[in-house]
């Protein structure tokens, strides 16, 4: 007989979150507004890739508080149902911010930095509109 391990509530969302991003492939782009590559300076990058392993980063080391201050997935995973990340009024905040590290939060904001630069989502605008990113994959495929 094996223990069941009990999760806490916070634990849990963080879970469902995770298997959501766990869904979408790091090597194939879920929706229209995300770039594949871009220059850098050792060559091309992959920008999704990127973005797909900071939101795992950030479960791992904000997930639990993001649920305690009251983000939901919209509010970090959403994407516009229609077009994706191209609707910036529907999408996310680690949708939309590029992969950059959280280096703070609070119940309506949250900033990410660079040593260059430091940016602040304020949430979804529109979230009327907004969806899952891992349930947009099944609306649309882009390469």
């Amino acid at each position: 007989m094996s223990a069941a391990i009990a999760l806490s509530p916070e634990q849990q969302v963080v879970a469902a979150w995770r298997a959501g991003v766990l869904s979408l492939s790091p090597d194939r782009i879920p929706c229209p507004g995300f770039i594949w590559t871009e220059p850098g300076p050792r060559g091309r990058t992959g920008v999704w890739t990127a973005v797909h392993r900071a939101m795992l980063a950030f479960l791992d080391e904000w997930g639990e508080e993001a649920v305690r201050l009251g983000w939901d997935t919209n509010g970090l995973f959403g994407v516009h149902r229609a077009a994706g990340a191209l609707r910036v009024d529907s999408t996310g905040a680690l949708v939309t911010v590029y992969p950059h590290r959280v280096v703070a939060m609070t119940g309506t904001e949250i900033v990410l930095g660079r040593k260059e630069t430091r940016s602040t989502f304020r949430g979804v605008t529109n979230p009327g509109d907004a969806i899952p990113l891992w349930e947009f994959k099944g609306v649309h495929h882009a390469r």
